[in-house]
């Protein structure tokens, strides 16, 4: 038994190894086991008399530690750590552990390690031990090697083991991050590792595997390609391509063309070919001509091949992170202040997300790390390019601020050019098909020789384009159903009670009445705010106080039935006709100390409008007028357009309108 120094103190080894902590150094044996060529290494607790741990051992099948090198792995720790990590930090898996000062890292644990190591010599099994104190880091003692018929391996004891906070769950997680991508890639040589008698089972990270074929018909080569896509991110390990030979060994590694674009999307794919048998990975001063390398046609297929598909496998996962970040965005009040019920807030804030959607999917990074100042900017300058058109500029300046490939250039300039054109051809249609509605409307109201009629015509217009009324609001009858009816679907929509037809019943000699339209108006958080009710007469009709007191009734029957109250629930009620007598006339001047013009009656949080045609299409042309100019769509060209067609036409063409609205709601 001999005992030898290491040329660094205990105090300079625990100074370098203050990174470790438990999982981290146990981890470390492991790979030393993998590094030795190991198929299988096993972990397992020595638990003490109250079921504690009270040691660990760590045994592996690897070809063992050879006496004759010991003073190479031991001794020149700081020397063999820096020829090794060259090796194991870029292109090769084979070489993971920190070797040779890996090997301390016990202290952070255990206060005694204990090797027994068995290796091959000439045809001849040896054993010996290694002993190491915690204390005593700068130095260790060996056994002499002894003859042994037993299979070749290590096995490290630690005694003490010195760890109260502890935690198997814990433990088995790291275990799963850190190993999980090394025994897919080995996973054909049945590679292992036991914990505690279990084997490690990495499928609780792993989102989704794929295994797809791909022949190059050229020259007959096939690849066989696994995906593996992990849902948390993997120790020190990036997402990368492994290029395994027919042996199953692997030859080369590489980072993926995803890898860090800041998007969270872990991943490994393994390639497995007869052409990575010979195949020159690097750059060579002394090339060999009849060896394949990166520039031959078969390698540039498959990572075209395998790009491609790993940019499919990602599109769906980024839609749906997307749409996480950007509610996260929108909780963090990034997003400008916008009005929901406004049709044109909300397109405004469709096309937000879809900027905001178009460009994390091409450059993730540009959103990493931003504080919620920083999130804020952001989002507002995509807003102002939205608004400006000069999406050009913007594409210079992410161009001019991230490091990107020619290939990524181009995607991303081709995204936002579709992003451009989607928004200005959404906008358009949104506008001009609303103005279209409301030039139909104005020729089936004021052309007499259509002979539009109330029930066929202007009913089935109102009823597609509710929105005249006011935004976001859900249809609940139209024409047919009586208040009966409306209570039950009014109860679904405000409570989710789904009752029977006919079970819900009203006390009310106005009961059967039947309005027009009956809608109510959803706020952000699901609740109704408001609940409009509009009766339509016939342009011929002059309103007066028997039109009035039609919409009285209905106002009635609503305010005696508690079933329709809600929470701080609005009722508005429209009469809406050509023109109104003076009976009319005197209702709204009564009602003018309200300050609000065309009302005729206010009780209780139930207001009662009466307004004509006329006021109706100069709202609507006020609201759209600045738009009409910006998007340069002329007025005539509608009523153009309305003038030509009769009044079935019109309102048979508008199944064709974006601007509709859904159609009444259905239990």
């Amino acid at each position: 038994m001999a005992v030898n120094k290491i040329e660094v103190e205990t105090t300079g080894i625990k100074r370098a190894l203050k990174k470790f902590n438990t999982f981290s150094a146990v981890s470390q044996y492991i790979w030393n086991g993998f590094d030795a060529n190991a198929t299988t290494v096993k972990v397992d607790f020595i638990k003490n008399q109250f079921n504690g741990i009270s040691g660990l051992v760590v045994k592996d099948n690897g070809y063992g530690i050879n006496s004759k090198k010991l003073q190479y792995k031991f001794k020149n720790i700081f020397e063999s750590n820096k020829t090794v990590k060259k090796r194991a930090n870029k292109n090769s898996s084979h070489i993971r552990g920190e070797n040779g000062i890996g090997r301390f890292t016990f202290f952070t644990f255990s206060s005694r390690a204990e090797w027994t190591t068995i290796y091959e010599d000439d045809g001849v099994n040896y054993k010996y031990k290694i002993i190491m104190d915690a204390s005593n880091l700068d130095e260790y003692i060996d056994t002499e090697p002894e003859v042994t018929t037993e299979t070749v391996g290590t096995t490290v004891e630690f005694m003490n083991f010195q760890d109260p906070k502890f935690d198997f769950d814990e433990y088995y997680e790291y275990m799963i991050l850190e190993f999980a991508w090394y025994l897919e890639l080995n996973s054909e040589n049945n590679y292992q590792l036991i914990l505690d008698g279990t084997a490690i089972n990495y499928s609780s990270i792993l989102e989704n595997k794929q295994k797809k074929t791909y022949y190059f018909e050229e020259t007959q080569s096939c690849f066989d390609v696994v995906f593996c896509i992990w849902n948390k991110k993997l120790h020190e390990e990036y997402s990368k391509y492994y290029y395994i030979n027919s042996k199953n060994i692997e030859q080369f590694k590489e980072n993926t063309t995803l890898n860090n674009k800041g998007d969270k999307f872990f991943h490994s794919v393994y390639i497995k070919s007869k052409i990575f048998d010979d195949f020159r990975f690097e750059d060579d001063a002394e090339q060999i001509s009849f060896i394949n390398g990166k520039d031959s046609k078969e390698y540039k297929f498959i990572i075209r091949k395998v790009d491609s598909h790993l940019k499919n496998m990602r599109n769906p996962y980024i839609k749906e992170y997307t749409k996480t970040y950007i509610s996260s965005l929108k909780k963090n009040g990034a997003y400008p202040k916008l009005d929901n019920k406004n049709a044109l807030d909300r397109f405004r804030e469709e096309s937000l997300d879809k900027m905001i959607e178009t460009i994390y999917s091409a450059q993730p990074k540009i959103f990493t790390g931003l504080n919620i100042p920083q999130q804020k900017t952001l989002v507002r300058l995509f807003d102002m390019t939205l608004q400006s058109g000069e999406i050009d500029s913007l594409y210079k300046i992410i161009e001019g601020v991230l490091d990107m490939q020619v290939q990524e250039r181009d995607e991303l300039a081709n995204l936002l050019e579709y992003t451009k054109m989607s928004h200005i051809t959404k906008a358009i249609t949104l506008i001009k098909d609303r103005l279209q509605a409301i030039a139909d409307l104005k020729q089936l109201v004021l052309n007499k020789d259509l002979k539009a009629n109330e029930r066929d015509h202007l009913q089935k217009l109102i009823e597609q384009h509710y929105w005249i009324f006011g935004e976001e609001y859900h249809l609940v009858t139209a024409e047919e159903p009586d208040f009966e009816e409306a209570l039950r679907r009014f109860i679904y929509v405000l409570r989710g009670e789904k009752h029977s037809k006919g079970s819900i019943k009203i006390d009310d000699k106005n009961k059967q009445r039947e309005m027009d339209i009956f809608a109510v108006q959803r706020k952000l958080d699901g609740k109704i705010k408001k609940s409009i009710i509009v009766e339509l007469k016939h342009p011929a009709i002059t309103l007066g106080s028997k039109e009035l007191q039609q919409v009285k009734d209905y106002f009635n029957v609503i305010d005696k039935e508690d079933r329709f109250k809600g929470d701080n629930i609005e009722w508005i009620f429209y009469l809406v006709g050509n023109k109104f007598n003076s009976e009319i006339s005197g209702e709204i001047e009564n009602a003018k100390s309200h300050g609000e013009r065309s009302l005729a009656y206010n009780v209780n949080r139930k207001k009662i409008y009466v307004k004509t045609w006329s006021e109706i299409f100069t709202e609507q042309e006020i609201n759209y007028n600045f738009l009409q100019e910006k998007l340069m769509l002329q007025q005539e060209i509608f009523i153009k357009r309305s003038s030509n067609k009769t009044a079935n036409e019109i309102t048979t063409e508008q199944k064709n309108n974006t601007a509709i609205r859904p159609k009444e709601i259905v239990i």
